[in-house]
């Protein structure tokens, strides 16, 4: 894609990146903050390409199953299970076919896959909705991976990259198809050559204790960095007899890749970003909701350049008329009028199809702002206040101990809602009663509680829990007593219908 906006997301930071004619003509940094993420919507209000969302993230998870070979709505509904089952709290999952066994049953071996923390992702994913960026899809950079090792011979293979922003990632492939990957993240004073030295070894234990590596297996590691590292690196790893090293010059790399980058150290990502643009895998974690804006933007696409065919025929079909009236064949000259009349009417109907309007576009978009700034600006604290009490008493269970009220305008905008107004935000703290029974009760009282509000208009944040259900929480057992603590938070944000 030569004219793209591209994005690379790590934990705490955002890069951004505008290629024009397949050239970098604008670089923008934000961090993750209120501040840096208004910046980043006035960043968008000008962007009309498409977009794509590259992650390098430590929450992402990879899981090898053997499943029934299936198709249609059997393959569909095992699938689904199957994320239920991995990865229930996250809307970014996807589920890759490596291979159809050749024995036995013939099962499918497949990758499961999922960026595990969607809060770190939502937020940016939201304000590019908001403004209707046309994103394409959201990928990790262990998806775009493959083509930096294609052309090595060898079935187990272990690709190490740089992130200056995120860290050392370690992408194992199995003859050529991705196995796992993992991320060390950056600490103090911890450069390029000191991650690669101390993890390696760590990484290769780790591959051994999951059976990934067969015993006796040589691991081939390939390293990609500045030459100046790698030099450095070839005199610190130990020989082995179980690993064997390759080194790749990114500069090299990214002259192979068409990157005009200059690469000054062993930072990868221009290589992945050039790389993503240039060809992006069929599998990516955004669904439909996500990239319902860049189907728009094809589908408008195509009906240009349908509408700029139809006049061109009309055009031929005219010249043809010239000829035809000019050799005086009446019969001829009729039965071309009449295919050129039915292209123009086909054309009509095209372009009929397409929003019309006298006025132009930022125009009109600065009447209804206006309009809509006037109209709903003046917001009552009743009309937010109310339904959160008619919910209330439905939910007596729920015992309200503290209500907040602000004002916000960096709030994720749910759909049906003014993006241009400004957020009611509201904390409620509250405990449950004793009598609604054990934990797992509590929760689904809370979830319907929680939908009840979402019904109302709300957006609905649960930030407190009875249990702790988050990929970073724990479990125990507590079969058998009665959990006294009931206390739960939830973070609900309104706005005026759009």
């Amino acid at each position: 894609m030569k004219n793209c906006l591209l994005l690379l997301l790590s934990t705490n930071h955002l890069h951004a990146q505008r290629l024009v004619g397949g050239k970098i003509t604008e670089r923008r940094e934000f961090g993750d903050s209120a501040d840096d993420r208004a910046d980043f919507a006035d960043f968008l209000k000008h962007i009309k390409c498409p977009t794509y969302l590259l992650t390098d993230l430590i929450e992402e998870d990879f899981r090898l199953e053997v499943t029934p070979h299936l198709s249609g709505n059997n393959h569909r509904a095992l699938i689904k299970r199957k994320f239920d089952q991995f990865y229930r709290g996250t809307p970014f999952q996807q589920a890759t076919l490596l291979q159809r066994q050749s024995s036995g049953r013939r099962d499918d071996e497949m990758l499961f896959s999922a960026l595990t923390n969607p809060s770190l992702v939502t937020p940016w994913v939201d304000i590019l909705l908001a403004h209707k960026i046309p994103l394409a899809g959201i990928y990790s950079v262990p998806q775009i991976s493959l083509p930096l090792v294609q052309d090595h011979p060898s079935n187990h293979l272990l690709l190490i990259t740089w992130n200056k922003f995120a860290g050392l990632r370690e992408t194992y492939f199995s003859s050529h198809r991705l196995q796992i990957s993992r991320l060390t993240p950056i600490t103090k004073g911890l450069n390029f050559q000191d991650a690669v030295a101390e993890e390696l070894g760590r990484t290769y234990q780790y591959l051994k204790s999951l059976s990934l590596l067969p015993a006796g297996q040589v691991l081939d590691v390939r390293i990609v960095g500045h030459s100046n590292d790698l030099i450095e690196l070839q005199t610190r790893l130990p020989r082995s007899e179980d690993m064997r090293y390759d080194f790749v010059d990114l500069a090299t790399l990214a002259k192979k890749l068409g990157s005009d980058a200059q690469t000054r150290d062993s930072d990868a990502n221009h290589v992945f970003l050039q790389q993503l643009a240039e060809k992006q895998p069929k599998s990516q974690y955004g669904n439909a909701e996500h990239t319902h804006y860049f189907h728009l933007w094809q589908l408008r696409r195509i009906l240009f350049w349908t509408s700029i065919g139809l006049v061109a025929a009309s055009m031929l079909w005219a010249l043809q008329v010239t000829k035809l009236q000019d050799s005086h064949d009446q019969q001829e000259v009729d039965t071309i009028l009449q295919r050129a009349q039915s292209i123009r009417l086909e054309k009509d109907r095209v372009l009929a199809a397409l929003p019309k309007s006298d006025v132009s576009p930022s125009d009109l978009k600065a009447a209804v702002t206006t309009l809509r700034t006037l109209l709903q600006r003046s917001s009552t604290p009743q009309e937010f206040i109310i339904p959160l009490s008619k919910v209330m008493n439905n939910f007596a269970k729920v015992q309200l101990d503290e209500l907040a009220w602000k004002s916000s305008a960096v709030e994720p905008v749910a759909a049906n809602t003014a993006a241009d107004i400004p957020a009611q935000v509201l904390t409620l703290k509250a405990h449950l009663e004793d009598s609604i029974g054990n934990t797992r009760n509590a929760l689904a009282y809370l979830d319907q509680f929680k939908a009840a509000l979402e019904k109302q208009g709300y957006l609905v944040s649960i930030i407190d829990r009875p249990l702790d259900i988050s990929p970073q929480g724990s479990l125990s057992n507590t079969t058998g007593s009665a959990d006294k603590s009931r206390n739960i938070t939830l973070k609900l944000v309104w706005r005026p219908a759009s």
